[in-house]
């Protein structure tokens, strides 16, 4: 993976990167968005003109970005000094967790209501992963969400 060849298909030397037709994307969240859109009939994303796109973009790319980020910071050891919160764009652990939480407590049972969605599937992932090591607390939210996503039949996994 950090071999030129794959770093001309990924820069970072990460794993994800998927190549359809002649295209080539990478990051978790946009291969999500990518495959969602490219195959509409799976129904996994909510039309572009849907009022429901925005909380659609809000939390695949909420988790992508301040959850990724809050979680990787805690795992290492990273804390924010107090009153700088804001630099950090994710300001807090806690914030991000919390925010996250009242999201899938308002699932109803999916991020999007009654659909299952991309959104489902990163946000569960990130959810379960980091439950099952540790890096996100096991709240009782959480562990409803996930439960629904794995009754479903939604995959869950490693979404980094």
């Amino acid at each position: 993976m950090k071999a030129p060849e794959y770093r001309a298909i990924n820069p970072m030397g990460k794993v994800q990167a998927i190549r359809h037709g002649g295209v080539i994307v990478t990051e978790t969240a946009a291969i999500c968005a990518y495959l969602a859109d490219a195959f509409p009939a799976a129904g996994l994303a909510p039309s572009p003109t849907s009022p429901l796109r925005g909380p659609y973009y809000r939390w695949m790319f909420f988790a992508a970005g301040p959850l990724e980020a809050a979680v990787s910071n805690r795992a290492l050891g990273f804390v924010v000094p107090a009153g700088r919160e804001r630099m950090m764009g994710y300001g807090s652990y806690p914030e991000v967790v919390d925010a996250i939480e009242h999201a899938v407590m308002q699932a109803a049972p999916y991020l999007l209501g009654d659909r299952f969605s991309a959104v489902d599937a990163y946000v569960g992932s990130h959810l379960a992963f980091g439950m099952q090591f540790g890096t996100i607390d096991k709240r009782a939210a959480f562990q409803s969400y996930c439960a629904t996503l794995d009754a479903s039949g939604a995959p869950e996994g490693d979404a980094n």
